[in-house]
């Protein structure tokens, strides 16, 4: 497909499919107002992943990386009314902004942001296990340690998706430690004996594991 192609498609998507509503709109101008990077999933990534947690069934969702709320806001509406989704962040300063996104969207009470690192947060969570679906948008250095997370934490017929599974393209040139980690979680995520695996090439790459066993 040819790049003027490409683009076009995705703006199709986006009109017809991936529209943001005003609270989605709010929060990338407030994650701006906040000097907060501009790295919120796009509009058909964040459509993309809402359809994952539906078609999954899901009822518990563990977000590692929540920023300033927007894919949360994405999950946790793709939640039933007693769902619930906990969502990881390290910055404090992110974690408070999340946590005004998503009391605005009317969802504080399906979200609870646990401030953090990841890979320290995680094990206080698998006792309250098993979980539906994982998603992974924060620190590539730990990708594959929280894909280990996800095998154990995860229910048979459970998901874990992660962003950035191209990031930028830097898995086909790689120059630094987080290049070489986004290839070392690809490749165990392929390899892996426990999910049916793949990365949909909407946006920089979701990777999407089904645990199978």
């Amino acid at each position: 497909m040819s790049q003027n192609l490409s683009q076009r498609c995705k703006a199709y998507v986006k009109e017809h499919f991936a529209q943001e509503d005003e609270i989605l709109r709010t929060v990338r101008q407030q994650t701006a107002a906040h000097g907060i990077p501009q790295i919120n999933l796009e509009p058909n990534e964040a459509k993309l992943l809402q359809l994952l947690v539906r078609l999954c069934g899901a009822e518990r969702v563990i977000e590692v990386g929540a920023l300033a709320g927007y894919s949360g806001i994405c999950i946790a509406r793709a939640l039933p009314d007693h769902g619930r989704l906990i969502t990881i962040e390290l910055s404090s300063l992110h974690a408070e902004v999340a946590r005004a996104h998503f009391k605005l969207a009317g969802l504080a009470g399906k979200v609870t942001v646990l401030q953090g690192a990841g890979i320290e947060v995680l094990p206080k969570l698998a006792a309250d296990g098993p979980y539906d679906l994982m998603f992974i948008d924060a620190d590539k250095g730990n990708y594959a340690n929280y894909l280990d997370w996800a095998a154990c934490n995860l229910r048979l017929g459970g998901a874990v998706v992660a962003d950035n599974a191209f990031w930028g393209g830097s898995i086909f040139n790689p120059q630094t430690d987080d290049d070489r980690a986004m290839i070392e979680f690809n490749r165990r995520l392929a390899a892996h004996p426990q999910f049916e695996s793949t990365i949909i090439e909407v946006g920089d790459g979701i990777a999407l594991g089904v645990k199978t066993q």
